[in-house]
């Protein structure tokens, strides 16, 4: 991280560099200096105010002739600003949509560029106001803009002289200053601000920009509890750096994104990771790297946040409101209160001017688990604490823990619940924990067909995997039936390393303790697609005393794919007597829209298999492709992509004749009107386009429509309109089957995309 003059003095420095190390090869022609040929007549604050609409959405084309003028300073260079292009004025910044990469090698930072605005498009794209192109949003039905060909934006703009870094500097604002209204969207949509005093909310030492292999939203927030969202690309060369620590200042390009008027939200874009700025590069008092005892007490009333190690040595005695000696401690177990704890640098510490006195907040976890009145087991045992180091009841003390999970760490189980029954309905419970031992993959909440699961799979991870899925700790000496049952599902994707297994723990961490394996009875992959539920049988705890957990542990190592696991139903203390079951529920949705998007847990596979979306859309010896940047199978440019929206998703039929690729709809209520879809080819294929579309009424075909395209007709990565007037009352579904041309049944061919797929009612 740089301090703010230094990082624009290198600037300055390079520019020099380009301009000394000219003048000195007397070989090389003298530098060519560009001086535009127009000059602004209107500044960028009028520019904008002039075309300024409310609307979330729309686009106008400049009909008079306006030249603005302004000095460049977004760069994409490192990845994470895509296809697009700033400049700023002295009175406003101007945001530029535009279909080109690698834009820093022409525009750099600090160049003027004089753009004449005769015949060129602005508007909004989802409320951002910007140059650009007219684009019809089919699904909102509105007028947008979206990216400027290169071209056109080359034909109205000019360089004017050498790129000038020092001309720009950061505009200093405040989160709590940036207004909603017209006049402060207007003002502060594109500047280049700087964000002085804040942290990463979510910086722990472990924690990058990007999580995984999407674009990823951190927050920042200063000392007012006043956020905005940072979001970086997962194609930023910066994803993987560990999030800064501390507080520091953060520079950026100021977006704004709302897909309504109501709900629009301020957004940073970093042009670099040294846009971060003066933060701390002292990785201790994380989790993983946690202060001492005796370093906590340094850093009291400093502000620091972060993990401190010690032992449980005691708790405060009663009637104590401030701690003046070593009689206000109680130093053993049990003790008379458990609203508190003395944490020590060794387990035989009696010193309180060695110590830290933290609160246990009433209702936690925190008090639950580890009050020494109830839970004498934690006496001079190894605590982590999360907090502010900060003096408490007139001592040395870690203030602001919530008494949550995530904020402490016990080395021995402790308390625990007498029953479990977990259906996984809305999230992850806050009491269960969530451990990846080994990878980047974590388990996850999802839904399908109106029945909430927890699920895992090692797709786009980095392996080896090793990721558990942790109950709260369990009482088992005041469980009355000792007995475990659960349901699993699992879509194996020819995954010959994924495995699932159910455990014993005698900790919530599973690399501090030995975990016993359960036998239990889990689902069987099919050859494709997700198998049925399936029930693990009830398995016997009776032998188990004292606190325990239970973890589901995913594994895999490296593999071309790797499976997906579910499961629900968790039960502890109950017989199940039945299989639960599983299965996709009956009756007729409504909507005009097909939600594609949820296909495999919205994420996009190239192996061909069975998908079901949320609304129980069915994707038969299909693979699931995703809009992108760029093309890398299964993302591709043709099927739609434009940055912090969510990309299109299409299920891509094969038409190998042994293993046909078919869409079939849930039924649908309503009636069918107008029928209109996107459809395409992403591999390389020889003989056209052929499928046909049936409109489905009581398993008969009202309507059939033969969509075909020859070889010369078509071309791969592109992509096709379709509209039809079906005009079909009364329920139906739609189903898409290819009618493979190349009639070939050992070989995928013929393999045709479809996607945004929508239809009106028949009134």
């Amino acid at each position: 991280m740089r301090h703010i003059k230094s990082y624009f003095s290198l600037m300055i420095m390079a520019a020099a560099a380009l301009v000394s190390s000219c003048s000195d090869n007397f070989d090389t022609p003298p530098l060519m200096v560009p001086q535009a040929s127009r000059t602004a007549n209107i500044s960028i604050a009028d520019f904008k105010a002039k075309y300024w609409q409310d609307a979330v959405n729309y686009i106008d084309t400049v009909r008079e002739d306006l030249v603005v003028a302004g000095r460049v300073i977004s760069s994409d260079a490192s990845g994470n600003i895509y296809k697009s292009l700033v400049i700023q004025d002295e009175t406003g910044a101007l945001s530029i949509s535009l279909n080109g990469n690698s834009l820093y090698n022409t525009y750099r930072i600090g160049q003027e560029v004089v753009i004449s605005l005769k015949d060129i498009w602005v508007g909004k794209y989802n409320s951002l106001q910007q140059l650009g192109y007219p684009e019809y949003y089919e699904k909102g039905g509105v007028w947008e803009a979206t990216f400027l060909p290169l071209e056109t934006f080359q034909d109205h703009a000019e360089l004017n002289g050498l790129p000038a870094p020092a001309e720009i500097d950061t505009i200093p604002a405040t989160i709590a200053g940036l207004s909603t209204d017209a006049a402060g969207l207007r003002k502060w949509q594109s500047q280049l601000v700087r964000f002085d005093d804040v942290k990463f909310s979510d910086a722990d030492g472990k924690n990058t920009f990007v999580t995984g292999d999407a674009t990823t939203n951190r927050t920042i927030e200063d000392a007012g509890g006043n956020s905005i969202v940072v979001r970086t690309s997962n194609y930023s060369t910066f994803k993987d750096n560990l999030l800064p620590l501390g507080y520091g200042s953060v520079v950026g390009i100021l977006s704004y994104y709302g897909s309504n008027a109501s709900n629009g939200t301020w957004q940073l874009l970093l042009r670099s990771a040294d846009d971060c700025i003066d933060f701390s590069t002292d990785f201790s008092g994380v989790e993983s790297n946690p202060w001492t005892v005796e370093k906590a007490i340094s850093l009291q009333n400093t502000g620091r946040e972060g993990w401190v190690s010690g032992y449980i040595v005691g708790a405060v005695a009663p009637e104590v409101t401030a701690v003046k000696s070593n009689a206000d401690i109680e130093w053993c177990a049990p003790t008379t209160l458990g609203t508190t704890l003395v944490i020590g640098p060794t387990a035989d510490c009696t010193d309180y001017t060695k110590c830290l006195v933290v609160a246990l907040p009433q209702g936690t976890p925190f008090r639950t688990q580890a009050n020494l009145a109830d839970n004498v087991e934690v006496y001079k045992t190894v605590i982590k604490v999360k907090g502010t180091m900060a003096s408490y009841l007139g001592t040395h003390g870690i203030t602001g823990n919530s008494g949550s999970t995530d904020e402490f760490r016990l080395s021995v189980a402790t308390g625990g619940v007498t029953g479990i029954k977990e259906g996984f309905d809305s999230a992850l419970p806050s009491d269960w924990t969530n451990v990846q031992k080994q990878g980047n993959k974590a388990w996850f909440q999802t839904t399908f067909s109106n029945n909430g699961y927890a699920a895992m799979t090692g797709y786009k991870g980095t392996a080896p995997f090793d990721s558990w899925l942790i109950t709260p700790a369990i009482n088992m000496n005041k469980v009355e039936n000792k007995v475990l049952n659960f349901r699993t599902q699992v879509n194996g994707y020819g995954s010959t390393t994924s495995k699932i297994g159910v455990y014993v723990l005698t900790s919530a961490d599973p690399a501090s303790c030995e975990p016993v394996k359960l036998n239990a009875n889990f689902a069987t992959a099919p050859a494709s697609g997700y198998s049925d539920w399936t029930n693990s049988g009830d398995i016997d705890l009776s032998s188990y005393s004292g606190t325990i957990f239970i973890g589901f542990r995913y594994e895999a190592t490296s593999d071309a794919n790797y499976a997906t696991w579910c499961v629900d139903d968790v039960v502890l203390g109950e017989v199940s007597g039945e299989n639960p079951g599983g299965g996709e529920g009956g009756s007729a949705i409504s909507g005009t829209y097909a939600d594609f998007e949820t296909f495999n847990n919205s994420t996009a596979v190239s192996y061909y298999g069975t998908y079901t979306s949320a609304q129980g859309w069915k994707a038969e010896n299909c693979n699931i492709l995703q809009g992108g940047a760029a093309d890398n199978n299964p993302t591709f440019k043709f099927i739609g992509y434009k940055e912090g929206t969510t990309p299109f998703f299409a299920a891509c039929m094969n038409g190998k004749t042994a293993s046909v690729g078919k869409i079939t709809s849930p039924t649908i209520s309503g009636g069918i009107g107008k029928l209109t879809f996107k459809y395409g080819f992403a591999y390389t294929e020889s003989n056209g386009i052929s499928f046909k579309v049936e409109i489905m009424q009581n398993g008969s075909a009202v309507k059939t429509i033969n969509v075909t395209k020859s070889a010369s007709e078509c071309a791969k990565l592109t992509a096709y309109d379709f509209s039809a007037d079906v005009d079909v009352a009364g329920d139906f579904q739609i189903v898409f089957t290819n009618l493979c041309p190349s009639n070939n049944a050992s070989q995928n061919k013929d393999r045709y995309a479809v996607w945004n797929v929508n239809w009106t009612n028949k009134n």
